[in-house]
């Protein structure tokens, strides 16, 4: 409730930012630069101004720019350079340029769409106009340029024109004032122009600002300082700043908050002061700035001063408690100590031991007063003040600072921590601790510890006689030390008990503690050993403090030392934060559709193919730092885990709609939640058409199949019906081949019959024939027999001869019963051996018969009627006139080949 009511207390106040009773005076503001090349080289900038979401625009001289705190844009409008800008919104904004004016809407791809209001763009004229300054009065816009002023209400223009010539125009409060080259200033009230005062006679002002005190207006020339108007007078005021301000020459100006004011200069660079016209900060190219030309400021309501420049842009983070002071002259180089002794200042750094007075690093003075100490050149590690004496821990040596003279302590050289111990000083040096004693008003070197060896860059007091030492590369030695200053009991605690590098160690209302770069340990007393615990955010919003042992030191009860490369920073440790709580708001910069290397820019809710199913979105708290990210996809219910990173990556998605809702956390303070909506395209094999087309190939393929099986089932039974007719037919000429093997064996078996028969009737006939032989020999016995009784005389000659004569008739008629039943019997085979062989006898072709009917040679010779060994001679020649080789087989070769 009572934050409720702080809110609306700051809003009915108005949107103005203020700063804390108290601005730190010392160091630099922390700085950020911005090169040309990084805003797309688009020339110098001419004006600056804030959206309520925090977005920066500028009219640059090639368009309208626009920087979130990560990414600059640019817009191209009109033809000639942009002048000015007035942002009504972050969808909405008004640019004057040369000869033109004009209006810029936000696009559905976040970008920004130009329209010209100019009414006299193609029209000839004989002056030029160009708009330098962009205003919103109530729901009007005001456009100014030289010659004219014109109003742009519900879409309609009214032009005014200048008394003589615009020099500058300027908004206090709500009201518009214009300056007029001879006629004096003016005001602006309902399309009018009222004259606030006439410039005195012989002075011709070039105002470059103006401003309310308890006294009236006071007004800011370029050229002549601070002028005053009261009860109708204008007098110059005769102060420092109205002096610098003269010398500088303005050229632009800036209110911050109700009691801080910002001028521009051409060639000083920047000042800030407060109500009363103190300089509080005087920054220029000694002390960061690219350019000592500033030409365009705004202040944001997140704090930051903006400075467009001759050369690049440069914000200043007003909020922040960090003041820095970088040596860009070269002066004393890094800072790693310091120490403030009343209002002496003590800068140790790489180069030697600086002095200075406590009031010269204030910023309002050109560049930082500093001088190195004779005899100091070196590296400085450590700076402490014992019993109101300050001492030095310097690369040569242990030395005593008298302000600004250094006597050196003998001993040894290399001392990285001084530390105080029951009227002692412990010295950690390059290799050990060396032990200093005080006689009289005299420190002089006692002994060097025993025990402890190695570079001892940290000594610390846990409690009484308890000692820490830190040393680098080797670990953590916790010793208790007896009355003679040396280590009775010893505990190492190695490097690797903690994960990181540069551990530093301290000493807080905890215990003792480590700190590495990535995670923080506290000593437990009780058992001995270090627990990892959160890390501590001392240093957070902290660029370029040095690492491990170079912490920091407090000064006072204002201001806290931190090492920095090239330089130092300080911390103002008391309230300098806005008395008005920020309102921080995330927006959705850009959303891409990408696959593979192809990427589109496309709209919230805009229909994607599901080809570009991929989308990275990038979504951003505007020039905020320290801004934690996550988001949450559909009704998931867990967010993703808070990261820095504020691009987000969705591969895969599926088709149809997704909403994505991102937030963030900018100092623990949780903004609103913006979402994306997206809506993914099915692939076009499941949209509704490609559905419907499924279902009637579905329906296509049933018909078919049906069809096709019906075919199959009709093919498969003709196949069937073949199959068995081959079956059946197979079976019958099996059945055939079976009867035709029984038939063969019938007949084989006859075949064999009948040979056995003609073999036997062969040698029945054979033995006839030689039955029928020997009855021939008997009658040609008897025949002999005959002859002889013939031959006697005495035996009738008629009987005898008849006798002979019937004998003789037996004789003549030879017995051929064998011969012609062996012809008729091998009549075809005989003649196709005629054939083959025509030079065979019948007697051959006998042998051949007897041969094929398988008689061997003892039968033949016995058929034959002739020794054995005559059957193998005929045998022989029956081979030759056959031409067979003598392993070819006579049997073989008369039933096969012939």
């Amino acid at each position: 409730m009572k934050k409720t009511v702080v809110y609306l207390i700051l809003f009915l106040w108005g949107t103005l930012v203020t700063f804390a009773q108290i601005i730190p005076e010392k160091g630099v503001p922390l700085l950020e630069n911005f090169t040309p090349l990084q805003y797309q080289n688009k020339g110098k900038i001419w004006d600056i101004k804030t959206a309520p979401n925090g977005m920066v625009y500028m009219a640059a001289d090639k368009g309208l720019l626009e920087y979130d705190g990560k990414t600059w844009n640019s817009f191209k409008g009109s033809n000639g350079f942009t002048r000015s800008v007035q942002v009504v919104n972050d969808s909405l904004i008004f640019t004057g340029s040369d000869l033109d004016f004009g209006i810029w809407k936000k696009n559905k791809f976040q970008g920004f769409d130009y329209s010209s209001l100019y009414p006299f763009q193609e029209v000839v004229q004989e002056i030029s106009e160009e708009f330098w300054d962009v205003y919103q009065l109530g729901e009007a816009i005001i456009f100014v340029s030289f010659q004219n002023i014109y109003i742009y209400q519900n879409e309609q223009l009214v032009k005014t024109a200048a008394p003589s010539r615009f020099t500058g125009s300027f908004q206090i409060n709500g009201t518009l004032y214009l300056a007029d080259e001879k006629n004096g200033l003016y005001v602006f009230d309902n399309y009018s122009l009222q004259q606030v005062f006439d410039f005195p006679d012989n002075l011709n002002l070039e105002i470059g600002g103006i401003y309310e005190n308890e006294n009236g207006l006071v007004i800011v020339t370029r050229n002549r300082g601070l002028y005053q108007f009261v009860s109708g007078r204008l007098s110059r005021l005769e102060n420092e700043l109205s002096a610098n301000l003269e010398t500088a020459k303005v050229f632009s100006f800036e209110q911050l908050g109700e009691k801080h004011f910002a001028f521009g200069t051409v060639l000083k660079g920047l000042y800030i002061t407060d109500f009363e016209g103190k300089i509080i900060h005087r920054i220029n190219r000694h002390k960061g700035l690219p350019s000592n030309t500033v030409l365009a400021l705004h202040y944001s309501r997140a704090g930051k001063l903006w400075l467009g420049m001759d050369y690049g842009v440069s914000s200043l983070n007003l909020q922040n408690n960090y003041s820095w002071f970088f040596d860009y002259r070269g002066d004393f180089g890094t800072g790693y100590t310091a120490l403030l002794k009343n209002s002496e200042y003590y800068l140790g750094t790489n180069q030697g031991l600086y002095h200075s007075d406590w009031e010269g690093l204030n910023n309002n003075l050109e560049f930082f007063k500093v001088q190195i100490i004779p005899e100091t050149e070196g590296q400085v590690w450590t700076l402490e003040n014992v019993d109101n004496t300050v001492f030095m821990g310097h690369d040569k040596g242990l030395f005593v600072v008298n302000k600004n003279s250094v006597e050196k302590i003998n001993g040894q050289e290399g001392v990285w921590s001084i530390l105080p111990y029951n009227g002692y000083l412990l010295a950690g040096n390059y290799n050990g601790i060396s032990i200093y004693q005080k006689q009289g008003n005299q420190w002089s070197y006692l002994k060097k510890m025993e025990l402890i060896l190695g570079s001892c860059n940290q000594l610390l007091i846990e409690k009484d006689n308890i000692l820490w030492v830190n040393i680098p590369n080797f670990g953590l030695i916790r010793a208790v030390l007896n009355d003679e200053l040396n280590p009775e009991e010893r505990i190492i605690f190695p490097e690797e008990d903690f994960e990181g590098n540069d551990a530093f160690l301290f000493k807080n209302e905890d215990g003792i503690q480590v700190l590495t770069d990535k995670f923080q340990y506290m000593f437990n007393a009780a058992e001995k050993e270090f627990l990892q615990v959160p890390q501590s955010k001392e240093t957070q919003g902290l660029k370029g403090v040095l690492p491990g042992i170079y912490k920091s030191v407090i000064l006072n009860s204002n201001y806290e030392f931190y090492p920095v490369y090239n330089g130092f920073a300080l911390k103002y440790l008391r309230n300098n934060e806005f008395s008005e709580p920020q309102d921080f708001t995330l927006s959705i910069r850009k959303i891409e559709a990408f696959r593979n290397r192809e990427e589109k820019v496309i709209s919230p809710g805009a229909e994607v193919p599901f080809p570009f199913n991929n989308f990275r979105i990038e979504c951003i708290v505007p020039n905020q730092e320290n801004v934690l990210y996550q988001y949450k996809l559909n009704d998931e219910t867990e967010w993703s885990d808070w990261i820095p990173d504020n691009t987000f990556d969705f591969v895969g998605l599926s088709p149809g709609e997704h909403e994505i809702r991102f937030r963030a956390s900018v100092q623990d303070e949780m903004t609103g939640e913006q979402s994306v909506l997206l809506n993914i395209f099915p692939p076009w094999y499941r949209t509704w058409y490609a559905y419907l087309f499924y279902v009637l190939l579905i329906f296509s393929i049933i018909f078919v199949i049906r069809t096709r099986h019906k075919k199959a089932l009709k093919k498969q039974k003709h196949k069937m019906l073949l199959k068995e007719q081959n079956a059946l037919r197979k079976q019958a000429e099996k059945h055939r081949q079976k009867l035709q093997q029984i038939e063969q064996e019938r007949l084989q078996e006859e075949y064999d019959q009948l040979k056995q028969q003609l073999k036997n009737k062969t040698i029945e006939l054979a033995n006839k024939a030689r039955d029928n032989e020997e009855k021939n020999r008997l009658i040609i016995s008897l025949k002999e027999t005959c002859e002889k009784a013939q031959k006697n005389p005495s035996i009738t000659k008629l009987k005898l001869a008849e006798m002979s004569r019937t004998l003789d008739s037996y004789l003549n008629v030879e017995d051929n019963t064998f011969e012609i039943q062996m012809d008729e019997l091998h009549q075809y085979f005989f003649k196709k051996l005629k054939e083959k062989f025509p030079g065979l006898s019948s007697n051959d072709l006998r042998l051949c018969a007897y041969l094929k009917i398988g008689l061997n040679s003892k039968e033949i010779a016995e058929i034959l009627n002739i020794q054995p060994s005559s059957s193998y001679i005929s045998r022989s020649r029956l081979r030759k006139k056959l031409n067979l080789n003598t392993d070819e087989d006579l049997y073989t070769f008369l039933n096969t080949r012939v």
